[in-house]
């Protein structure tokens, strides 16, 4: 157990230092240090807890627990920047480590102004029987907070993923963050273990429970390579998709509350001619074949802000953008099978030229619009 906390301990302090040291680092690359630190301080101390070190250093006995409380807020806010850097900052976020807070002041009030040996004999009193109800409530909530930062995450994850369809024309994984999706659900499974050893301490005789304690840690050791494998060297999410004005947490905001953005909203007068335009301009231009088109380049083709111009495809035509285009892509596809300049090509061949991306999507979006496979349809076609 002590090799994978000392293990988990130089994994985090590298990732650290990796994502410290990086060029072009982002707010999200602090964030990810100031996770790292936290886990390698942990992992250390609790190491130290697990062998005769702790009579050398009594004193950090204790001052690890409360790191528990700002996981769940650190890996929020990396995914929360990583989504939407252009929300950098508000003062409100500190809200979020109060709690750590108040933990450490309580603790410092009962537990840190004591000296090395009344520490020691405190540990060994509540190792050799039941956490007392202090530290049992101490624990429950400890072990509550990645769970309800995960829950949070992952919602903000879902809102992301649904949004994607008002801003980018195709999908991948990229797009999708898969590998947020990963991190979150592990933090939740570790927090769910936590919560569940800890309930089994608090409820029932369990015989050297601090070292039970100690398999939460070794999962955190293994979660330290999960995050450091994913997170370290990936390009932010909203500097490699920019879309002037919109991000995938923010472009509901306009219609949820029409009277903060009232300025920005379309006029009726405007309506009916960017409506004629955007569609005149998809037809003549088929800026559907750019198979990476995001609602920002087909925005600054047509010289209005993005926000208008997703009001206007998902209030006036009914569609979200990846909808719209992806339906300009069938029509085209379809005319390109039976076109004799194309025969050529494969049925992916054609799809490629007319905008996909991957043979999965061509296949899922064209069935979906047609009720039909490709192969079905020039077969349904022909016969007729």
């Amino acid at each position: 157990m002590t090799t994978i906390l000392i293990l988990g301990f130089v994994q985090a302090l590298f990732f650290a230092i990796l994502a410290l040291t990086k060029k072009n680092k982002e707010i999200a690359d602090y964030i990810l240090a100031a996770l790292f630190l936290a886990l390698c301080y942990q992992l250390g101390v609790n190491f130290i807890l697990s062998s005769d070190y702790k009579y050398d250093f009594p004193h950090l006995l204790g001052t690890a627990d409360p790191l528990a409380l700002v996981y769940g807020p650190l890996l929020f806010f990396f995914i929360k920047n990583y989504i939407d850097g252009q929300h950098l900052y508000k003062p409100k976020y500190l809200l979020h480590f109060v709690p750590f807070v108040l933990d450490h002041l309580y603790s410092f009030y009962h537990f840190y102004h004591l000296d090395g040996e009344q520490k020691i004999n405190i540990y060994k009193e509540i190792s050799e029987g039941r956490p007392g109800l202090e530290m049992s409530i101490a624990m429950i909530v400890r072990s509550l907070s990645p769970l309800i930062y995960s829950i949070w995450s992952i919602k903000i994850l879902i809102v992301h993923r649904k949004n994607l369809k008002k801003l980018y024309s195709f999908t991948t994984q990229k797009l999708t963050l898969n590998w947020l999706w990963h991190l979150t659900w592990s933090m939740f499974s570790i927090g769910a273990l936590a919560l569940i050893l800890n309930l089994i301490i608090v409820f029932f005789d369990v015989a050297d429970w601090v070292h039970l304690r100690f398999i939460i840690f070794a999962f955190a050791a293994a979660w330290v390579f999960v995050i450091g494998y994913y997170s370290v060297r990936k390009t932010p999410f909203y500097r490699s998709f920019p879309i002037e004005g919109l991000t995938t947490l923010d472009v509901d905001d306009k219609s949820r509350r029409p009277e903060k953005y009232e300025k920005t909203r379309l006029k009726e007068e405007e309506i009916d001619n960017l409506k004629s335009k955007l569609l005149d301009y998809i037809e003549k231009e088929k800026p559907y074949l750019n198979k990476n088109l995001t609602i920002g380049e087909l925005a600054t083709s047509l010289d209005i802000p993005s926000h208008h111009l997703s009001q206007l495809i998902n209030d006036q035509l009914g569609k979200s953008f990846f909808e719209l285009i992806n339906s300009y892509r069938v029509e085209e596809v379809k005319q390109r099978f039976f076109d004799p300049g194309y025969q050529n090509l494969t049925l992916f061949g054609i799809a490629m030229e007319c905008g996909f991306n991957s043979k999965a999507s061509f296949n899922r979006i064209f069935k979906q619009l047609t009720s039909q496979t490709p192969t079905e349809y020039i077969k349904s076609e022909k016969a007729a």
